[in-house]
């Protein structure tokens, strides 16, 4: 009898000590690693504990709720035997819910919170009903969900977790920025980085542009939202281009643009003022020769004839001379020993005239046309058309050319286009119909050959 006592002892003080370790190990707490997206909430609703459970257990800001990706936090295990009888509470009474369905036309300023405090629900039952993701937070005016319950004319808070609730139902653009702040400390900044303060009229694409980076690289580095927001200070890492650098070098580009645009127009000027001051020379020369005859024979005649017969002899060869005058071709023919220089810069001086096609005179000329009359001013006719004009002289290489050269586009034999070499990389030319003669820049349009005129 007491063998078996004895027995009946120590099974009750086993079955007492199993009870005890398994009550021990319900009650332990629950250890769970942070995941991105994780909130307070979340967790109180995996795990059916209250917000203040777990926050008082780790010491977290009841205020701002704020949890960081990573951070382990211990989950009481009292609330979950709760949580437990709760949710069997709830599967029971879920078919009774269920078969008092009703759809709702969600409004603006609803949310899944208000419309559970409504309807008298839950906001994980209208997550079921409706189909939604279990961190589903954001619905549109215009949805139409299922709720279960009735509309409440009063709203009484059914416990006291519904305030800390409430503060952590926000909108979604608030929960991100949670997660943004949380997630900040772990960001990388590379050790060749800058920062980028953000203007009016700036976007994500346009500033990655602007630093040579990918807009990949701008969202990781900043663990950037929807929008971008004006005066935010960005993070560039490793940054390929240098804004600053590049406007300054747009600027000094510009500027030389300008200088070059300059003197280009002082020499316009200079080689129109050389020519017109050699066309008056001609002019002069021209108008010399035909006085000179009537200067020789004006003595004579004053010693042989009267006064008034050496007038009207003087008016008669003055007559004579004027058609003279009047009949010399208007193009006026220098010297066939004329230099380069003196080639170009008259071609320059009909810089502006307008491109007309088989146009040949200073109304209108076309790239051959400017050419000849040119070549033809110094007393060298070259031929009408470019292909003519490849024979007036000697081939050579464009880099051999000189000043008053021809340089041809195209193969001999099959050219296109002809200009006036000015030295340089610049030439004088008549380009194409709606332009009018202007200097090219070899740098954007080079020739194939030039031609040393004989």
């Amino acid at each position: 009898m007491n063998h078996t006592a004895k027995k009946l002892l120590v099974g009750t003080v086993g079955a007492a000590g199993l009870f005890l370790a398994t009550t021990a190990t319900a009650n332990a707490d629950t250890t769970h690693k942070v995941a991105k997206n994780d909130t307070v909430w979340d967790l109180s609703q995996k795990y059916g504990v209250s917000i203040q459970a777990i926050e008082a257990l780790n010491n977290i800001d009841q205020n701002s709720h704020l949890i960081v990706t990573g951070q382990t936090l211990k989950v009481p295990a009292k609330d979950a035997q709760v949580s437990e009888n709760n949710n069997t509470a709830q599967a029971a009474d879920k078919k009774a819910d269920t078969e008092n369905t009703s759809d709702v036309t969600v409004k603006a300023g609803d949310t899944l919170w208000t419309l559970a405090q409504q309807y008298n629900t839950s906001v994980e039952k209208l997550r079921e009903l409706n189909g939604l993701a279990a961190d589903a937070y954001l619905i549109h005016p215009g949805n139409v969900l299922k709720v279960n319950g009735t509309v409440q004319a009063t709203q009484q808070p059914a416990q006291t977790e519904q305030p800390v609730q409430q503060q952590t139902e926000q909108p979604v653009v608030q929960q991100e920025a949670t997660q943004e702040q949380a997630q900040e400390p772990q960001l990388v900044v590379s050790a060749n980085h800058t920062t980028h303060t953000v203007q009016a009229g700036e976007s994500l694409y346009s500033i990655a542009q602007a630093y040579g980076v990918t807009v990949d690289s701008l969202r990781s580095a900043n663990n950037l939202g929807a929008t971008l927001l004006v005066g935010q200070t960005l993070t560039i890492n490793d940054p390929a281009k240098d804004p600053a650098q590049e406007a300054a070098a747009q600027q000094v580009a510009q500027e030389q643009a300008a200088a070059q645009a300059q003197q280009q127009a002082a020499a316009q000027q200079a080689a129109q003022e050389q020519a017109a001051a050699a066309q008056a020379q001609q002019q002069a020369a021209a108008q010399q020769q035909v006085q000179q005859p009537v200067q020789n024979q004006a003595p004579a005649q004053t010693q042989t004839q009267a006064p008034a017969q050496q007038t009207q002899q003087t008016q008669q060869v003055q007559q004579q001379a004027q058609p003279t005058q009047v009949q010399q071709p208007q193009q006026q023919v220098v010297s066939t020993s004329a230099d380069g220089s003196a080639i170009a810069a008259y071609a320059q001086s009909f810089i502006g005239t307008p491109y007309v096609w088989g146009g040949s005179t200073p109304s209108g000329f076309d790239c051959s046309g400017l050419t000849q009359y040119v070549y033809a001013h110094f007393g060298k006719q070259i031929g009408r058309n470019t292909i003519a004009q490849e024979s007036a002289g000697t081939h050579i290489p464009v880099s051999q050319a000189q000043v008053g050269d021809l340089l041809f586009w195209g193969t001999p034999g099959s050219t296109y286009h002809v200009a006036i070499y000015l030295g340089g990389n610049s030439f004088v030319a008549a380009p194409e119909p709606g332009q009018s003669v202007k200097i090219g820049n070899m740098a954007y349009f080079m020739p194939s050959f030039a031609v040393h005129v004989n």
